[in-house]
C-alpha cells in the first residue's frame, strides 16, 4: 500500500509582487511508515511537540534536510506562481487537481492531508469533482488529519518549506532533497 502525506507553503517573493504556493506530497510505503515517523520523532527540538520547518533556524533546517534525504520516501511537489492580486484558495485548488491527478496515476492508496479545518470542505469539492469526472481513482481514499497527529506530515512540510525557499533564491536545503523529487509546475494567472 502506497501512501502519500501532504502540506503547503505559500510565502510572497523577495521584491518581486508576485507569490509562490507549493503544495508537497511525500509518498511512502505502508511497511516504512512507522521508521519514518519515529525518525521525524526523533528529530523534535527540545519539548516541542512537532517539527514545522517555518519556525525552524537555519541550523535545524540543514539537520532535517539531510535526514529526510535518507527516509524511503519520494517527494512530488506542484509549484504555482501566481501575482498578488490571484488568491492562494484559487492556487490551491489548482494545485490539489494537478497533485491528485498524479498521485492516482501512482497508484496512491491513501492521501493524509493536513488539516486547515473548515477550508478542508474546498479540498473535498475538488476531489469529489475529479472524482466525478473520472480523473482520479475512486479507490483512493483521502483524509485530513491535524499535523500534530501524525508526523509523516511534517516530512511533507519540510519538502514544501525546502522547495518555496529554493524558489526564492535560498536553495541550500533542496539541493539535498532534489535527488527524491519530482516538480510539477501548476499555471496560477490563467
Amino acid at each position: 500500500m502506497l501512501i502519500a502525506y501532504v502540506d503547503e507553503s505559500a510565502r510572497r517573493r523577495k521584491g518581486e509582487d508576485a507569490w509562490v504556493y507549493t503544495l508537497a506530497a511525500v509518498l511512502v510505503e505502508a511497511e516504512a511508515v512507522a521508521d519514518v515517523r519515529e525518525a521525524m520523532q526523533g528529530l523534535r527540538f527540545g519539548k516541542s511537540r512537532s517539527v514545522h520547518w517555518r519556525i525552524e533556524r537555519p541550523a535545524r533546517r540543514v539537520v532535517l534536510a539531510a535526514a529526510i534525504a535518507q527516509l524511503p520516501v519520494v517527494g512530488v511537489v506542484t509549484v504555482c506562481l501566481h501575482r498578488a492580486e490571484v488568491r492562494s484558495e484559487r492556487a490551491r485548488r489548482r494545485s490539489l487537481v494537478r497533485l491528485f491527478g498524479e498521485l492516482s496515476g501512482r497508484g496512491v492508496d491513501l492521501v493524509v492531508m493536513e488539516s486547515r479545518h473548515e477550508q478542508d470542505a474546498g479540498d473535498r469539492a475538488v476531489l469529489t469533482g475529479l472524482r466525478r469526472a473520472s480523473a482520479v481513482s475512486h479507490a483512493m481514499t483521502v483524509t485530513w488529519e491535524l499535523a500534530s497527529t501524525d508526523a509523516g506530515l511534517w516530512v511533507a512540510d519540510c519538502l514544501a518549506g525546502a522547495v518555496s525557499w529554493w524558489l526564492d533564491g535560498d536553495g541550500r536545503y533542496f539541493e539535498v532533497l532534489e535527488p527524491l523529487v519530482t516538480i510539477l509546475d501548476v499555471d496560477g494567472d490563467s
